[in-house]
């Protein structure tokens, strides 16, 4: 899947809108909050992701290791997800220990929990 249908949040504003206007799931080891973009044109038909990992998680390396391996599972599992949403994933404490098999499954668990494929 080419991540074309996505692009990714970077202004801090997109992410707090979505942590207080959107919903959310948690998982194990994955927390996803959504939020159905208003915006008009093209846009408005892709979907926007972002990433939070706080220095909780652990040191740079393992922040820095969590968000490849999230951005391979969106890259991997994205293409069926809804568009015209912000998307935001916060890998949990316990991430930092969990393989990507499970952040793997923990993320498919969410998007079902969530009815957000298509």
């Amino acid at each position: 899947m080419e991540l074309k249908r996505h692009q990714t949040m970077k202004r801090a504003g997109e992410f707090a809108m979505v942590r207080a206007q959107g919903s959310s799931a948690a998982g194990r080891f994955l927390v996803l909050s959504t939020l159905p973009y208003s915006g008009e044109g093209a846009s408005a038909k892709e979907s926007r992701f972002g990433i939070i990992t706080t220095k909780r998680l652990g040191h740079a390396v393992v922040r820095n290791l969590l968000r490849r391996r999230i951005r391979e599972i969106l890259r991997t599992h994205g293409g069926p997800l809804r568009l015209g949403h912000y998307v935001v994933l916060i890998p949990r404490h316990t991430a930092a220990t969990a393989d990507y098999s499970e952040l793997e499954k923990d993320f498919k668990r969410l998007l079902k929990r969530k009815h957000f494929t298509n």
